[in-house]
């Protein structure tokens, strides 16, 4: 089953809300993660677990939690990782390979707290997860060597694709179905080169031989 964790930052309800009721009934599972929870009350989202040190949530958030029944976990505000990074870890460790995990509301003014949630989608590479972040305007996922990634233009999110190497250099990247191509290069950083590429086939592909690849897929 998928799970859409529904994160402290930027709750945009309208899009969050039509995400979820795209799934049928059962076959999507809710994390609301601090905040997150107050929002999924005022969707009317059935939520399967709640984690946070809810220190940023609406008083009373917990009390209501529990009130409604709802597993959950109270972290100390004093940590190392952040609400977000737990709930992935939950989330990761209570799907399979086969499922996808979409972090929502985890975009926002805190740049602090989206490049931290960036980062995280390379969790589910080391535990062989498909991480999603996505909001009204952009779809983000990290892949590595062996994946390739795949954009069908007639079921894309948005126009403009992007890519960025992530810590280090990468190796062998190949972009095919794209208004600019790109067969067997180097990325190292540092310049935006591979900034609002356009799809120009049916499907594009996108793959490397080495490192970590940021995909964007965003629209105006």
């Amino acid at each position: 089953m998928n799970t859409a964790i529904i994160a402290g930052g930027m709750i945009e309800e309208a899009f969050i809300k039509a995400f979820v009721e795209s799934y049928d009934a059962g076959d999507l599972k809710i994390i609301a993660c601090d905040k997150g929870y107050d929002a999924c009350e005022r969707m009317g989202l059935k939520v399967a677990y709640a984690i946070g040190d809810f220190d940023s949530a609406e008083g009373g958030t917990l009390s209501r939690i529990k009130a409604a029944g709802i597993p959950y976990r109270v972290l100390n505000p004093v940590k190392d990782d952040t609400d977000t990074e737990a709930a992935l870890a939950y989330a990761i460790d209570k799907s399979t390979p086969k499922d996808e995990i979409y972090l929502l509301g985890a975009t926002g003014f805190r740049l602090d707290h989206l490049l931290g949630n960036v980062s995280l989608l390379g969790m589910g590479l080391k535990n062989n997860r498909v991480v999603i972040m996505m909001d009204s305007h952009n779809q983000i996922q990290m892949i590595t060597s062996g994946e390739t990634y795949r954009i069908q233009a007639d079921n894309q999110f948005g126009k403009f694709i992007s890519v960025f190497p992530y810590m280090g250099k990468v190796k062998g990247l190949t972009m095919e179905g794209f208004k600019y191509p790109l067969n067997n290069a180097e990325l190292q950083g540092f310049n935006t080169l591979t900034v609002s590429n356009e799809l120009t086939a049916p499907e594009g592909r996108i793959s490397i031989k080495s490192g970590y690849l940021i995909v964007m897929e965003t629209r105006d």
